[in-house]
């Protein structure tokens, strides 16, 4: 069995932006120090040191120090190589760190920051063997320029990206919105899923939720999940695959009844099954009762991934060696969850 997992991240260095152009340069992130002594409380998951775009802080968060760091950084990708062997896992999609949260409204900050990290990226990928294919960063605010987006994303597909990474809010919009329409088509025609991973591009829900992590990040992609649905944008790109990451899945039946509700109030009828019909997948964790999530939504939409190099709910290095080792469940469903349904989803 070929193991994948479905969820895996990288920490972005200075490194990261160094494939930014000459004229890019103004935009390049800058890294701010905190003095340790300036009495401010710290949280138990928060490093003294910020990353600095367009004069705003953005916090180090959520990096996983029990990770060597050369191996959650890729500086050394023998090393994080040699560590998923130990862990039984044979290829990590990489999601980044650093686009969790808002960073820019601004199109050519956007598109620099975007197009650095991708490169960053496949340069990993073309020295990891192909074990190591990620989730690019597309250029959203550059949609009104769709073939400068497909020429980014076609660079990015050449180069080991299998999906696109999205928040569950993106330009302060869920992802059913019209405007993502002309992303959807260029995915669908070079075979790149949209993953919506735990995360918030809208600024107002991002400053107003006060450090709620809980409805900053994970919210926000269980209601788009629910807005695809009720909208019936799947339907719009039938090849296209799609991903709900990093926040569990025991919502999935509670949401799944209130798309019914909407439906049949729109004198629509509910799909007959849901997540399989609009190749929905969804990760699961080791917080879920899965005897009875499988139960309810069976065993062909699952996955799973460890969230490599962080610290947080979501965060288990050994799930995948966990689930091949414990014998909870069926053979054939645990294939499904580490290997099959992940190698639909990416196109591996």
């Amino acid at each position: 069995m070929t193991t994948i997992d479905a969820d895996a991240h990288v920490i972005e260095t200075p490194h990261t932006w160094s494939y930014m152009a000459e004229n890019e340069q103004q935009f390049r992130p800058k890294i701010f120090v905190r003095d340790p002594n300036d009495g401010a409380p710290y949280g138990t998951n928060t490093r003294n040191d910020y990353w600095v775009v367009e004069e705003r802080l953005i916090s180090k968060t959520n990096v996983g120090q029990e990770f060597p760091e050369d191996s959650r950084e890729l500086t050394n990708i023998q090393a994080r190589l040699d560590h998923m062997d130990e862990i039984g896992i044979d290829i990590q999609i990489l999601f980044p760190t650093f686009f969790l949260r808002p960073i820019t409204k601004a199109p050519d900050v956007d598109f620099a920051l975007n197009r650095s990290y991708n490169r960053w990226l496949a340069d990993i990928w073309n020295n990891s063997g192909g074990r190591l294919p990620w989730a690019l960063m597309p250029p959203l605010l550059s949609l009104a320029n769709p073939e400068k987006v497909r020429d980014e994303l076609a660079f990015c597909k050449e180069n080991g990206a299998c999906s696109i990474f999205m928040r569950g809010l993106e330009c302060e919009l869920n992802l059913a919105d019209r405007l993502f329409f002309p992303l959807y088509e260029i995915a669908q025609e070079l075979d790149l899923a949209i993953c919506l991973h735990a995360g918030n591009n809208s600024t107002a829900v991002h400053d107003s939720m006060n450090g709620d992590a809980l409805m900053t990040f994970k919210f926000p992609v269980m209601a788009s999940f629910n807005a695809l649905l009720e909208h019936e944008v799947p339907k719009r790109f039938p090849a296209l695959r799609w991903a709900f990451v990093e926040t569990s899945a025991q919502w999935v039946p509670y949401v799944l009844g209130e798309v019914e509700i909407r439906l049949n109030r729109r004198g629509r009828p509910m799909f007959a099954d849901p997540l399989t019909e609009n190749n929905f997948y969804i990760t699961t964790q080791k917080t879920d009762d899965l005897p009875w999530l499988l139960s309810e939504i069976g065993d062909n939409n699952l996955i799973i991934g460890t969230d490599y190099g962080h610290k947080d709910t979501a965060t288990e290095v050994v799930a995948l060696k966990r689930m091949q080792e414990d014998g909870s469940l069926p053979a054939a469903t645990t294939k499904k969850i580490l290997e099959t349904n992940p190698a639909k989803l990416y196109g591996i």
